[in-house]
Parts: structure tokens; sequence; C-alpha cells
């Protein structure tokens, strides 16, 4: 029995050690929490590295392939397994007792360096996929804004650090005026555009730091840290001239002639003193300045 290629010295190293098994698809070899009792070399098939999701869930951390050597810091600190292993096809496995594999790195110090590599490289892997998994689970899949959970996480500790700081909190709610009428008459892959478009132009338009987020459907929203009525409703201004301008595909169809957006702004501590208030106070505006003709962005009366 050979190594597989492109293996690393460890597992090299290891590999005339131990004794041959047969793991079938679907087995667990063990579970998270489990005593280190023994390291395992994949020499064939493939592994789901598990761990439990705070629903009790498996969730895949990554999948372990031929070659790699499985269960070592565990045997190494005499903890608990970090993981659980389940094979995901039939696997062909190399089984080390903890004493054995102790005695061997003790022998073999050199080989330490490259046990440390190897964690890093794990380390390195996992964070990447812990960054991703955030990303993904705070952000909207089609526009690549915040998505509304996040949004409304961060306004709540935004307004309770204003209470402490005395600052202002403001938010715009926007409204892509007629959008109904461009996806029956354009399709929803052309109003995915649209939206991907607009979503763009108001990244663009908000302050460093802003929170820009898609709050449903055509409706977007934009928390503005510090500012005040009158500073939100100049960026919300501006918001609505740029989309205005912009010649999206098809816009000439929309009733207004182009595609625009509508908005409604509202300021914390004058307005509301609460996140449901004031999200409130910005769609009765919001609602107002659609029902005013569209195109444009409701204050209250203050002016920008």
């Amino acid at each position: 029995m050979g190594a597989p290629e492109a293996v690393n010295d460890l597992y090299r190293e290891l590999l005339p050690l131990g004794r041959e098994g047969v793991v079938q698809a679907g087995e667990e070899l063990w579970q998270e929490g489990a005593k280190g009792e023994t390291v395992v070399l994949l020499v064939e098939g493939t592994f789901e590295i598990l761990q439990s999701s705070p629903t009790g869930e498996p969730v895949v951390l990554r999948m372990a392939r031929a070659g790699d050597v499985l269960g070592e810091m565990a045997c190494l600190d005499g903890g608990a397994r970090s993981a659980g292993l389940r094979a995901a096809t039939d696997c062909r496995i190399r089984t080390i007792g903890a004493k054995q594999f102790l005695d061997f790195i003790r022998d073999r110090p050199d080989l330490m360096g490259e046990l440390f590599r190897i964690e890093s490289q794990r380390i390195r892997s996992l964070s990447r996929m812990v960054t991703q998994s955030q990303h993904r689970a705070i952000t909207d899949r089609l526009t690549s804004l915040y998505n509304y959970g996040f949004f409304i996480e961060r306004l709540d500790l935004e307004l309770d650090r204003a209470v402490q700081m005395r600052d202002a909190v403001s938010v715009v709610l926007f409204d892509i005026d007629h959008f109904k009428a461009y996806n029956d008459t354009h399709g929803h892959p052309a109003g995915n555009v649209v939206l991907v478009q607009v979503s763009d132009l108001l990244r663009g338009t908000a302050r460093r730091g802003d929170i820009v987020a898609r709050f449903g459907g055509e409706e977007f929203v934009i928390l503005l840290y510090g500012a005040s009525l009158k500073e939100a409703l100049q960026v919300a201004e501006t918001a609505r001239a740029r989309i205005e301008a912009m010649d999206f595909a098809g816009g000439e169809t929309q009733p207004l002639g182009r595609v625009t957006i509508s908005g409604g702004v509202a300021c914390f501590p004058g307005d509301a003193r609460g996140s449901t208030d004031l999200l409130k106070a910005a769609d009765v505006r919001l609602y107002r300045a659609k029902a005013e003709g569209r195109n444009r962005v409701d204050s209250g009366g203050v002016a920008a």
C-alpha cells in the first residue's frame, strides 16, 4: 500500500504505523466532544468534518481527502474532539493509537514543524469560511447590500449609542416607483438588473460608514449615524436625483417616463424615541411622497 500523491511529510512518516481498516459511507468515526484516543490517516475516500450548530444539527466545516491526518491535536493535548468525523464515501484508513502517536512525535521532534504548518493551514481555511459565511448571513444575495435582519440589529445598537452620546440617528426609506409596472413590462430578470443598479447608486451616494440595506422587495433603507434630518435629506435628495438621471434600460416605458425612486426621512430623537417608531415615521413620509406624485423625498417639512 503506497501513500496518496501530494501528501505531507507527517502523513508519509506515520503511514507504516497503526492498523488498516474500512469505514462505510455514512458511518461516524467519532463525534464532537469525544476523547482523542486515535489518529487517523485517510488512505482512500472522503470524510466530512462536522460541528454542531446552535440548533444541534451537524454542519459540515470542510471535507477531508486522501492524504489527510485527522484527530492529531486531541491526542497531543489530551482534550476532547473539536469536531466529528463522518465518512462521505467508503473509506480506507489507518488508525494509530494515541500513545503510539505521542511516542512517535517525541522521537521525531522535526515533524512538529510540519504538524504546526498543517494546523495553521486548517485554521486559515476555517477563518476564511467563517468570514464568508458571516458575510452571506448579513447581506442580500441579489444586491450585496446588507439585509433586513442586519439593518434592524444595527439600528438598535446605534440608537443605544446615540442615547449615551446624545447624538442623532436618521433613516431614509426608499421605494422604486411603479416597480411592479416595470416587472410586468420587462420581466423579473430585467427588474433584478434595476434593483442591482439602484443598489449601487445608493451605496455610492451614502456617506462613509452609513448602513445601506435592502429592506425587502423594491424597498431600501439607509442608516445615517450622527446625521440631522437636514443632513439625511441632502443624502436622500442626491440619491433620488442620481437615480432619476440614470438611463435605465426600458425606463421610458415607466409612468413617469423614467425609473425613479421616492423616499421618506425621519430622525431620532426628534421624530421618534425608538427604532419601531423611527421606521414608522420614515414609512409614513415615504408613502406621503408617493401620494404626492412620486420621484420626491418627504422629510416632514424640513428643507434641504
